[in-house]
């Protein structure tokens, strides 16, 4: 249930927030007859006119016109949400806000108040603790000061007593289910001890995630160990108070830092420690996604606060292809973007370190607009820039970004930019871009068109007996033989509602979306996966486009998410907002988490197999169900090295590191007929070998 605040409890906060006392806490003002004087904090003023008046609790200024309540100061200086500032204000004012008006109240209290307690507590083990020498070192060398480091609250999860935080918990009177409630501990799996949990996060720099009230909601937990094998980055699950899409890491600083720019201009970074780097530099605007690609759900969320927006993401392929997705999503929302282009191999926080704050600075300033941008780097994947075939290439690919611009005007200058740098002709792009969004239309019309009826079957000697017979529909997937997805398929009469695809091709799919240019890993599907054990078409097409975009260099995942019918939107942007993220859970490596996924969807193929033979018990058909169930089990439990060779693809045709090859050809990419293997949802999550037992005694004891 959502936050539900009765009318009279705002009335009673509002009756008691002095709105002199609030607003005289953030600037100067004087008493004026009735009412207090000072200058606007919205815009630059000299001669005072921004009036308050105590008794009708409202400001006004004569200025540029802004006025408003108690509420409405905050919601406009701190870039708060209406529900936000009424419990800003309350919490000020002393008003209880009855749960019965938000009945998940008691649970996220619960969660705030034990994030709230192990931020504090990881912070003392950074500074107390000896085993965080190396994180201490770590941060020290990354050159992040005290003052920092305490202002965004980084720690360090003990690596010893292995149950360090389950020692904290029953100390301070927290039970283990509240622990395993907010991620932070597994429970113990099936057959082993009652009390083995297990730490997520044990051994790792910790920074903690706030929400737009700076209240801390889960933790992003960093691998200090160098050639770990462990995922680089662990992230707390979602919670009742923590939602990846709807997180914006440092947004609760730079909030009110971006409703004060003077552009309100926001800048979007790659990671924590670009963010936690422009905040110490001087550049408080800046945020990153938690881990996940940028969403709709993000933009819409920077939205309440930004009018505009710089990226500035790594400076390597991988960084640019994402610079380019994002801003598209951005214009979609009319948010003007520019992007800022780094050298290759450098990042917000290491320029600010080699350049410091003057050269970061200029960066920003020479930031091109996202089509000036994209039209650079589409022409840096060419060998010949400037042939039909490249110019057609780029073009195309530029107004597929601007095809989904809502704002005319927006979309008109881009445009035009465009038009200059590419050298053609605006009338041809606009009858091209005219083009493009009349055949978007058209596809969306066909996904959002309701399924009709199953038809009435008609009675004997009825007047339908005499109708002529329906023409038969197009082909769907699963019959046609030379496959090629069609999203305009999807919400035509007759059709079912569109499934989603199961655990283990999500799970596949997300893998392979956050690690889209890491060679090894697209050659393990390459070689072990053919795509027929892909059941889901919109999953196939995924990981088709992974491989073929890394074989083609161009970025034919963001193709696809732009040729994406409306319906299968929202499987998209989860997997973007990586929703079932396997190493969430676990400390898989991503080369051990594709590799379980690969024996998984071989696991269902055989299970299809054995599901698929004759009932009656002959000694064919019973040998070959005994061979098929032998092989599950040995690939249920088998190592990879052993198992591999059952789902080894003859004459696989790999990868290589290069990313700039010719598309290959079809037989290259095992381009199987789809078959109609069963669909299995079990999601059994494995645990990683590596997960010891707690029976060894600690060799250190924190006394925190």
């Amino acid at each position: 249930m959502g936050a539900l605040i009765d009318s009279h409890v705002i009335e009673e906060i509002r009756a008691r927030v002095d709105i002199v006392e609030l607003i005289g806490s953030r600037m100067e003002l004087k008493k004026a007859g009735s009412s207090f004087m000072g200058c606007c904090p919205f815009h630059n003023e000299k001669t005072p006119s921004f009036s308050v008046n105590p008794v009708r609790q409202y400001y006004h200024c004569f200025g540029c016109g802004v006025h408003g309540d108690v509420f409405k100061f905050l919601q406009e200086q701190d870039g708060l949400t209406f529900v936000d500032a009424v419990r800003v204000l309350a919490d000020r004012a002393g008003v209880t806000i009855a749960e019965k008006y938000d009945q998940s109240a008691g649970s996220r209290k619960m969660l705030y108040a034990l994030h709230a307690e192990l931020a504090a507590f990881y912070q003392r083990c950074l500074l107390q603790s000896k085993g965080a020498a190396g994180a201490r070192a770590y941060l020290e060398e990354r050159k992040l000061d005290d003052k920092t480091v305490e202002s965004f609250g980084i720690g360090y999860a003990p690596a010893r007593p292995r149950n360090a935080v389950l020692k904290w918990a029953e100390k301070n009177a927290r039970p283990v289910e509240q622990l395993i409630a907010a991620g932070i501990v597994l429970p113990p799996r099936e057959g082993q001890r009652r009390d083995d949990y297990y730490d997520r996060f044990q051994s790792r720099l910790m920074f903690p995630i706030c929400d737009t009230q700076g209240r801390v909601v889960a933790f992003s937990a960093r691998v200090l160990e160098q050639g770990s094998k462990a995922a680089k980055y662990v992230n707390s699950p979602e919670t009742d108070i923590f939602v990846k899409g709807r997180v914006l890491y440092g947004l609760n600083k730079a909030a009110a830092k971006i409703v004060k720019h003077p552009r309100r201009e926001a800048i979007i970074c790659e990671g924590q420690i670009d963010v936690i780097r422009c905040h110490a530099a001087g550049f408080e605007t800046a945020v990153a996604a938690q881990g996940t690609a940028f969403s709709r759900e993000h933009v819409k969320l920077l939205k309440r606060y930004a009018d505009c927006v710089v990226i500035v993401f790594d400076g390597d392929l991988a960084g640019k292809k994402a610079a380019v997705r994002s801003g598209a999503l951005l214009l979609e929302e009319e948010i003007p973007v520019r992007v800022a282009a780094l050298p290759p191999g450098e990042d917000p926080d290491s320029i600010i370190r080699s350049r410091g704050y003057e050269g970061f600075k200029a960066i920003l300033e020479s930031a091109r607009s996202i089509t000036a941008f994209q039209i650079a780097f589409l022409r840096e994947q060419e060998q010949a820039p400037d042939s039909i075939d490249a110019v057609s290439r780029v073009t195309h690919g530029v107004l597929e970004t601007l095809a989904g611009c809502a704002s005319a005007v927006l979309r008109s200058s881009l445009l035009q930019e465009s038009a200059d740098l590419l050298h053609l002709p605006l009338s041809a792009l606009s009858d091209d871009l005219e083009s493009l969004q009349a055949h978007i239309s058209k596809r969306r019309h066909y996904a959002e068109r309701p399924p009709a009826p199953p038809p009435v079957k008609a009675q004997a000697g009825s007047a339908a007996d005499d109708e002529p017979p329906i023409p038969d529909l197009p082909p769907g997937p699963a019959d046609d033989e030379d496959y090629d997805f069609n999203p305009e398929y999807a919400g035509m009469a007759g059709f079912e509602p569109i499934k989603p695809p199961n655990e283990a091709e999500m799970l596949l799919c997300e893998m392979l979306i956050e690690h889209e240019q890491e060679v090894p890993l697209l050659n393990l599907v390459i070689n072990h996966l053919p795509y027929d054990l892909i059941i889901h078409p919109f999953a196939r097409e995924v990981v088709r486009a992974i491989i073929e975009g890394c074989r083609s260099g161009r970025d034919m995942l963001a193709d696809l998410y732009r040729k994406t019918e409306a319906e299968l939107m929202p499987l998209f942007d989860d997997l973007l907002n990586h929703k079932h993220k396997m190493l969430c859970a676990t400390e898989a490596t991503p080369e051990e988490a594709v590799q379980d996924i690969i024996k998984r969807l071989w696991i269902i193929h055989y299970r299809s197999e054995q599901g698929g033979l004759p009932a009656e018990s002959t000694s064919e058909n019973d040998m070959q169900r005994l061979k098929l169930s032998c092989l599950i089990k040995e690939l249920e439990t088998g190592a990879w090295s052993r198992i591999s060779q059952h789902m080894r693809i003859p004459e696989a045709a790999a990868l290589t590191p290069s990313p700039c090859r010719e598309p290959a050809n079809s037989a290259e990419l095992h381009d199987a007929e789809p078959s109609g293997y069963a669909v299995d949802n079990a999601s059994a999550y494995s645990y990683p070998d590596e997960f010891q037992s707690s029976e060894c005694p600690p060799d250190e004891t924190l006394d925190l």
